[in-house]
Formats: C-alpha cells, sequence, structure tokens
C-alpha cells in the first residue's frame, strides 16, 4: 500500500502539469511546455510516443509563443521518445508546426 501511495505521490506533480498544457492561461501552458522534458521523462518512451505526442500533435491551435516555445522542446526530444530510432513520431507535429502560418513559429 505504501507503494502505491508514493507512486500516486510523485505522479502528482506531472498530472498537475499534462493539466497545465490544457488550461486556458497562455502563461501556466508556456510553463508547462518549457516542462515538457520532466513530463516525458516522467511517463517513459512508450508512453510518451503512444500518449504525450499525440496529444502535443493536436495542440497546434495554439498562442504563437506557446508554439515557438513547442517547438524548441519538441527539436530535443529524441531521447525522450526511445532515440533515434523512434525519432519518426516527432515528425507530425513538428510538420504541423511547420506549416503554421506566422513566421516566428514556422522558422523555429
Amino acid at each position: 500500500m505504501a507503494d502505491a501511495t508514493n507512486a500516486s505521490d510523485e505522479l502528482y506533480p506531472i498530472a498537475v502539469l499534462i493539466d497545465e498544457l490544457k488550461h486556458d492561461d497562455v502563461l501556466l501552458r508556456l510553463n508547462a511546455i518549457h516542462r515538457l522534458s520532466t513530463i516525458a521523462l516522467a511517463l517513459g518512451p512508450e508512453r510518451t510516443r503512444d500518449e504525450l505526442i499525440p496529444f502535443l500533435d493536436e495542440s497546434v491551435e495554439d498562442e504563437d509563443e506557446v508554439l515557438v516555445a513547442l517547438s524548441g522542446e519538441l527539436g530535443n526530444f529524441i531521447d525522450y521518445v526511445g532515440g533515434p530510432e523512434w525519432g519518426h513520431v516527432l515528425l507530425s507535429p513538428l510538420e504541423n508546426l511547420a506549416a503554421i502560418e506566422e513566421p516566428v513559429v514556422r522558422d523555429k
């Protein structure tokens, strides 16, 4: 029972960060984007590939500053998805970001 309590205590901050990714407040979303590596590390490579990346892929309808931060974070995400052999899972969200009309997002 103590192990289950410790596991849920450790995952609580991750749940808060994931909730912040969905929050209406741009500053909270921006803060969560800058902590994506923490979320991915806690989820592990498989859940990052199967859950986090698809969620981020659907999140490209956001404020420019959030999208710029997201593109910067995703550029360093190879290790979090399982290494170079899984790098292809990052292509879809990166392609979507590259297709954004705003040059500041696209150029990042």
